[in-house]
C-alpha cells in the first residue's frame, strides 16, 4: 500500500471516529430549535471534499480520467 493510500485510509478513518460526536454536538447546540448552518455546512465540505478524493483515488487506480475536475470547496461554498 502506498503512503498516499494510507494518509486517505487515516483520514476516513479520523472523520469516521469524530462524527458521531460532532452530531451530538450540532444537536446540543441548535440556534432556536434549528440546525446551526454554519456547523452543518461545515461537517457537509469536509464529507463532500473526503468523498471526493475517495473516488478520485478510485479513478486513479481504475485509471479513469474524470469528465471535469472537481468542485472547489471555498469557505464550505462548493463552487
Amino acid at each position: 500500500m502506498i503512503e498516499r493510500d494510507r494518509e486517505l485510509l487515516a483520514r476516513i478513518s479520523r472523520v469516521n471516529s469524530t462524527l458521531g460526536s460532532a452530531v451530538v454536538e450540532l444537536l446540543n447546540n441548535l440556534e432556536d430549535g434549528v440546525l446551526p448552518a454554519k456547523h452543518l455546512r461545515a461537517i457537509g465540505a469536509c464529507l463532500a471534499q473526503m468523498s471526493r478524493d475517495v473516488i478520485a483515488r478510485a479513478d486513479d487506480i481504475d485509471g479513469r480520467i474524470p469528465d471535469r475536475p472537481p468542485p472547489q470547496v471555498i469557505d464550505g461554498t462548493v463552487l
